[in-house]
């Protein structure tokens, strides 16, 4: 697991099965599918800074996550991209390190090793998580 700041936690999960998940989430975290932890991080960065600013698009933190992570404003199109998924997915916890590993342990999901994108792939996710900001 990584922490990314003191409030904000990410780690790579395994998902048996999405749509029993999929209710489940909400509040203070969201599990999203991404190719790399980086991308899922600034796009989360960039989630609480709007709220910060109060710049935000959707209503929750998780919403919030995901249209940036898919570079638009429709929020149906981000979760058919971006949302969890059976399979690998990425954890992302708006709160405490102990706050995760309580959801880990609620929702039984299996920490994997965190994917790195490599600094071109980098690039391009930011580019794009950064877009919503123009948009």
């Amino acid at each position: 697991m990584k922490e990314i700041t003191e409030n904000l936690h990410i780690t790579k999960v395994f998902v048996k099965d999405a749509g029993e998940i999929v209710p489940l989430i909400g509040g203070d975290f969201q599990i999203v599918s991404g190719e790399c932890w980086e991308e899922v991080a600034f796009a989360a960065l960039l989630a609480l800074r709007s709220f910060e600013r109060g710049t935000n698009h959707a209503r929750t933190l998780g919403g919030e996550l995901l249209l940036r992570l898919a570079g638009t404003l429709q929020i149906k199109d981000a979760i058919a991209k971006y949302g969890v998924k059976n399979g690998e997915n990425y954890l992302v916890v708006f709160g405490h390190r102990n706050r995760a590993e309580e959801i880990l342990a609620e929702l039984d999901l299996e920490e994997l090793s965190m994917t790195d994108c490599g600094a071109e792939k980098s690039k391009r996710f930011f580019e794009k998580a950064a877009l919503v900001e123009v948009l």
